[in-house]
């Protein structure tokens, strides 16, 4: 068990730096035009500095270097990576190819150098040793979390909230398996969104852009691929999908949706889960925090499933009903009735 100040120390520093330094990025983001500039697809109605995410990649990598784990290469390899390709399509513009490789880029450096998944759930009971398939799948699984947490970054406090949420989980997870090194990343990860959030939650004064949003899901990933997948081979990819449900959940309805229209999958728009509760009437305080206690909730299933041995997939199973009876509900996908009248009107 950790001392008592191991469980407060990593996180207050990263919380303070995050914190201290947030100001200095929001400005030197203004100096060099590193701005949101308000279109159609944004909710911003002013020009909105992006430069949140240099503040959170130096407050946990200042921590980590000082209190953090033995093993940061692959972290700081990785997390630099798609910092710098999310500064660029911040301030330049990237095509989705290019973004695309500049994450699985980062992704391959981590799983080169550090963890790798290497047991995935068998459906007849069990587990499946990937073998050689350790290396893409993870890689796969890395880029698909930071496209999650990127996707969802598309309202005042959502991204950073979702990930502080997700890296208590992982934190649960880590320490239930005597994982000590992800588990204090998942600390200092949950300091740098507390400290983060001040200036992030609405009104916000700066955002993560792609680079912090690309960042916090990099770590994510890296963190679960450490602590949840490699800690407890058992315990599959269940569990930290479970963790991160609502933001895979909502790019699983966009690509579902994006198909039914005929649209390219990576084409934006305007109908994501915070779009719908704006129109719904909800404001973006309001779709903030049911964002993070739906995150609460599915990451409580997910700790839920790790313990139990029984009625867990009872417990996946409702929340996926759950979840798309919902989405019916607020249009985040068609339902039969309406996709037919769409294909054939």
């Amino acid at each position: 068990m950790f001392p008592q100040m191991m469980w407060i120390l990593p996180a207050l520093t990263a919380c303070v730096l995050a914190f201290a330094l947030t100001p200095l990025a929001r400005r030197a983001a203004l100096a060099v035009g590193l701005v949101d500039v308000p279109n159609t697809r944004r909710l911003n109605t002013r020009p909105m500095p992006t430069g949140g995410g240099v503040a959170v990649f130096a407050a946990f990598f200042v921590t980590a270097g000082v209190l953090g784990g033995r093993e940061l290469l692959p972290f700081i390899l990785g997390g630099l990576i798609v910092l710098i390709v999310g500064l660029i399509d911040d301030y330049r513009g990237l095509s989705a190819p290019m973004k695309f490789g500049g994450q699985v880029l980062a992704a391959l450096v981590f799983a080169w150098l550090g963890p790798r998944i290497e047991f995935v759930t068998n459906p007849w009971g069990g587990m499946i040793y990937v073998g050689t398939f350790a290396v893409p799948l993870t890689v796969l699984w890395m880029v698909s979390v930071v496209n999650v947490i990127n996707f969802i970054d598309g309202m005042d406090g959502l991204a950073a909230g979702i990930t502080g949420i997700a890296a208590l989980s992982l934190l649960a997870i880590s320490m239930e398996f005597g994982r000590y090194d992800p588990a204090v990343l998942s600390l200092i990860l949950i300091g740098a969104c507390v400290g983060f959030l001040p200036y992030n939650f609405n009104p916000a004064k700066v955002y993560l852009g792609d680079a912090g949003a690309m960042f916090l899901g990099f770590m994510l990933a890296g963190i679960a691929t450490d602590g949840a997948l490699k800690g407890a081979a058992t315990i599959g990819m269940t569990v930290p999908t479970l963790i991160l449900f609502v933001p895979v959940f909502d790019t699983a309805c966009a690509i579902v949706r994006r198909l039914q229209r005929g649209m390219p999958v990576y084409q934006a728009d305007k109908e994501h889960f915070h779009h719908r509760m704006l129109a719904l009437g909800l404001s973006q305080r309001q779709t903030a925090l049911l964002a993070y206690f739906l995150s609460f909730l599915t990451g409580f299933a997910g700790l839920y499933l790790l313990r139990s041995d029984q009625g867990g997939q009872l417990v996946v199973g409702i929340i996926v009903i759950l979840f798309a009876w919902g989405a019916l509900r607020v249009g985040l996908i068609s339902g039969p009735d309406k996709l037919q009248k769409r294909m054939f009107r």
